[in-house]
Order: C-alpha cells, then sequence, then structure tokens
C-alpha cells in the first residue's frame, strides 16, 4: 500500500437505512445501506475504480463505523504512517473508542511504529509476521532493505553506495521485505535498467550480490495464524482489517477466520496480488468485493454484505442516554 495531502472524504449527505443484501449466482450485492457497493453496470461511464473506492469510503467513514466500539487490526503495519490508507483517510484520528492492533514483522520498522503510535491508548503492538494456514513454520526469516542507508541516501546524506547502471534508491524500498534474499532484490526493479542488462552476466551477478550482502538485512520472527493474532492482541467485534504483507495477501486472506463471532469485520482491505483469485471465498462469507483502493499501489476492497454494526436509531439512542 504505497503519499499523502489529499483532502478526507466524507459521504455525509447519504442517508444510511438498515442494511439487506441479496445474492444473485456467485455475486453479492449491498443495499441499500452499502450504495456505493456495486458493481458498474454494463455500458456506464462509470470507472469501476472510482465506484470501488467510494464503496471503501462510504463503509470505512459510515457514522455506524466511527461511533461504534470494536477492534481494528492491520497486519504488516510498516511505521503506522507509511503507505497506510487508514492513516491517509484520518480513520485512525476519528474511532478513538476502537482497539487498534498493529503487527509489524520488521523490528526497525516496529520501533519507529512504537514511536508513530505513542499518543495513541488505545493500541496493541506485535512485533510478529503472519504466517496463511499453507505454512507450517511458526517463525519466518524475511529480507528487507537496510533501512538507514535508503533514508540517507533519499535525504542527500549518502551517496548512491552502489553502481549507477542499477538505478536509483526508490522510497517504497522501506517497506520492501520478502521470503527470499533474491526476490527482495528482484522486486526492487534494480535489474531491469537497459544499461544493467546490456553487462555481462558475470558482471551482472557481482553486482546485485554485492548489494545482497551488504544492505539487504535477514530477520527472523515468530509467525502466528491470522486466528492466534487476534487472539494474542484479544481482539473483540473486529470492525476493519488492512492486510499488506507483501505477496501473502491471497494466502492470509484464505486463511482468515471469518464468520467466528470476534472475527467478522466490516472492511477488508488487501494489496492486490490477483486479489480476484481469492473473490470466490470472500463472496462465500457473505462479502461484496471490489477493486481497487488506488492508494500507494493497488488495493482489494471487501465489505460485508450483512452488517452487526448498530444501526443509526441504536446509536442515536445510546448518544442520548449518554449525554
Amino acid at each position: 500500500m504505497e503519499s499523502r495531502g489529499m483532502a478526507l472524504i466524507l459521504w455525509a449527505s447519504v442517508v444510511l437505512v438498515a442494511c439487506t443484501s441479496h445474492v444473485s449466482g456467485n455475486e453479492v450485492v449491498v443495499a441499500p445501506r452499502h450504495h456505493k457497493c456495486r458493481d458498474v453496470e454494463p455500458g456506464s461511464k462509470t470507472d469501476p475504480v472510482n465506484q470501488c473506492t467510494a464503496c471503501f469510503m462510504e463503509t470505512l467513514m459510515s457514522r455506524q463505523m466511527i461511533s461504534s466500539s470494536g477492534s481494528d487490526l492491520v497486519i504488516g503495519a510498516n511505521d503506522g504512517i507509511s503507505f497506510d490508507p487508514a492513516w491517509y483517510f484520518g480513520y485512525w484520528q476519528k474511532v478513538s473508542q476502537h482497539t487498534i492492533t498493529w503487527v509489524e514483522p520488521n523490528p526497525t520498522l516496529f520501533k519507529r511504529l512504537s514511536k508513530n503510535t505513542a499518543n495513541i491508548s488505545n493500541k496493541v503492538l506485535l512485533n510478529r509476521a503472519v504466517r496463511p494456514a499453507s505454512m507450517a513454520d511458526t517463525e519466518l526469516t524475511l529480507f528487507c532493505w537496510n533501512l538507514t542507508m535508503i533514508e540517507a541516501v533519499l535525504a542527500g546524506k549518502m551517496e548512491r553506495p552502489w553502481d549507477a547502471r542499477l538505478g536509483e534508491v526508490k522510497p517504497h524500498w522501506t517497506a520492501l521485505c520478502s521470503l527470499s534474499l533474491p526476490s527482495v532484490v528482484e522486486a526492487s526493479d534494480l535489474q531491469k535498467g537497459l544499461e544493467f542488462k546490456a553487462l555481462p552476466e558475470a558482471e551482472r551477478n557481482a553486482l546485485v550480490k554485492d548489494i545482497q550482502d551488504r544492505w539487504i538485512i535477514k530477520h527472523t520472527v515468530p509467525a502466528l495464524l491470522p486466528e492466534e493474532l487476534a487472539a494474542e492482541a484479544g481482539i473483540t467485534e473486529l470492525r476493519y482489517l488492512q492486510i499488506d504483507v507483501e505477496g501473502l495477501d491471497n494466502e492470509v486472506v484464505k486463511s482468515l477466520p471469518l464468520g467466528k463471532p470476534s472475527f467478522s469485520p466490516e472492511v477488508i482491505l488487501f494489496e492486490n496480488h490477483q486479489g480476484f483469485n481469492v473473490k470466490p471465498f470472500l463472496e462465500s462469507k457473505g462479502y461484496y468485493v471490489c477493486c481497487c483502493l488506488r492508494q500507494w499501489g493497488s488495493n482489494i476492497v471487501a465489505v460485508k454484505a450483512n452488517s452487526s454494526l448498530p444501526s443509526l436509531a441504536a446509536l442515536s439512542t445510546t448518544s442520548a442516554i449518554q449525554a
């Protein structure tokens, strides 16, 4: 989920009523509370991406979400700010009654996450990795860029530490990790430049190996299933789930214990790596699925059809009693 500055969009003019849904074939249609959460009609001039973004915003920033109690979970939290759509849209600032769990495996980023969320009291921070059910290992080894080097180069305090033919340092590398050493370098697109490709193979290999040896750091961290993460964090009434786990997103989504009383989020956002491959799974669990929220990359949106959030009438009654 890859810059910030756009005004917060609030769908305040939408009249929200109780949520119902219907299923047509494999299609889940959410209506009428999330009236933006429906596929664009054939021949319509509406951009499906804009429609999906409106669906995400209408649900995430609804009065029911903002005013309800519950929990939120971010798996792959980075530093809690960078590349975080929920932070960008102002969601965290509005849910002071939610308990927010941020999960980040990279120890360096986890320290920054702790610092960036120091003023938020209703939080749980876990220096853990998530693993899908298909993965038996209870520890994961991650290969990540040396963040000190990246930030020094980007700030102009250090020269680029490799041959110019490999290209420049990119800001998003601060969030880039992989389960294999070659993959993290490959995902950085350092080897795609024409000048680099023109080099003899032995020289190309030597340049890449130098980067791997000097600028990629290995971290080994505990790895938990999504349900185990939720249990460790003490999550109840999960409202919002955000997943960014560098290519494992689909497998993690398939491992979610959706439908369990404490694990039935209203909104799921996850990075799009052929994310529609898990659309049938999510639809079978009662979610409307669309593509995409394009905020720092491409992200799949899933919204629960039959909401478990309190109605506006119930919220109004609660507010009146508290007053």
